[in-house]
């Protein structure tokens, strides 16, 4: 079940999480943007460095579900975060751009061509 979170082995694999991984995280930033949406620019630019987001990772560890913990050690959920960073701040910035209504694509553009 948690294999490709063990296991590295398989991009192809590694892809397919990153996929699944994305769709789930759109729909929970934008049910939840008025909560986010004061620390988005905040965030985008704090995430761009890997000890920012291994401390994040850290601090999320103890509150995923038991399950997940027993299946997943904390360096391994912690390298997988940094692994797909990326990813994620592209999401972010995605959903911050929907919400706010950034008409321009010169602006999409520039929001999405964040440094990793």
């Amino acid at each position: 079940m948690f294999s490709s979170l063990i296991n590295n082995d398989n991009g192809a694999e590694s892809s397919d999480l990153t996929g699944k991984m994305l769709s789930a995280v759109g729909p929970v930033m934008a049910e939840h943007w008025p909560k986010i949406e004061p620390y988005a620019d905040k965030a985008l630019a704090a995430a761009q460095h890997d000890e920012t987001i291994e401390m994040l990772a850290r601090n999320v560890y103890p509150w995923l579900p038991m399950v997940v913990r027993l299946a997943v050690k904390e360096d391994k959920f912690v390298a997988f975060a940094l692994e797909h960073k990326g990813p994620l701040l592209e999401k972010l910035a995605e959903v911050k751009n929907k919400q706010t209504g950034l008409g321009s694509t010169a602006d999409q553009v520039a929001a999405r061509e964040l440094p990793t």
